[in-house]
This record gives C-alpha cells, sequence and structure tokens, in this order.
C-alpha cells in the first residue's frame, strides 16, 4: 500500500471557509478517481510546536502503478489547479506501508 500526502501552508488571506471548501471538494472529488482506496484531508494541530503545514491530504493507493496514473486524471487535475491562487508551498511525500 502506498500513502500519498500532499502537505499544503495558505497564503494567509485564505479563509478558514474556504480551507473547509478545498477539504470537502478533495475528499469528495478525489476519492472519485478510480485507484484511490481512501481519501482524508484535515487540518494540522499545534500540538508539539508549530507545524510546518497548515492541512495535509493523504491519499491511499494499492501499488505504484495506480499511483502514477492519478495525477493525470482530469479530477486531479482540476483539483491541482485551484491550489497556486491559495497555497504559498506544497509538499508531496509518497509512503510505502
Amino acid at each position: 500500500m502506498i500513502r500519498h500526502v500532499v502537505m499544503l501552508k495558505f497564503k494567509p488571506e485564505v479563509s478558514q471557509e474556504q480551507r473547509l471548501k478545498l477539504r470537502e471538494m478533495s475528499v469528495a472529488a478525489l476519492g472519485q478517481i478510480p485507484g484511490v482506496k481512501n481519501v482524508i484531508a484535515g487540518q494540522a494541530l499545534d500540538i508539539e510546536g508549530k507545524p510546518p503545514c497548515d492541512a495535509a491530504v493523504f491519499i491511499d493507493f494499492d501499488d505504484e502503478a495506480k499511483l502514477k496514473a492519478y495525477p493525470g486524471h482530469p479530477v486531479h487535475k482540476a483539483a491541482e489547479a485551484q491550489l497556486p491562487a491559495m497555497c504559498s508551498d506544497i509538499e508531496v511525500l509518497d509512503c510505502l506501508y
């Protein structure tokens, strides 16, 4: 199983309402892409010090082939196109587990 992690740092002008809408849209839309097993999105908490990001999206795939097919899907492209207007930084990490 592979977990695709997208960590987002929002621009200061992005409201909490906009962040919530992006989270809801991400979970609903990305979960429809073939090969996606699970989508979880959440806001970072300040428990162990200031987190390096404001939010993260976690997407699970059965294998590398499904992960590699994911970026080209139109739903992913539409979701990804919204991020530059809202985010000052985006980091991606893929983990085998």
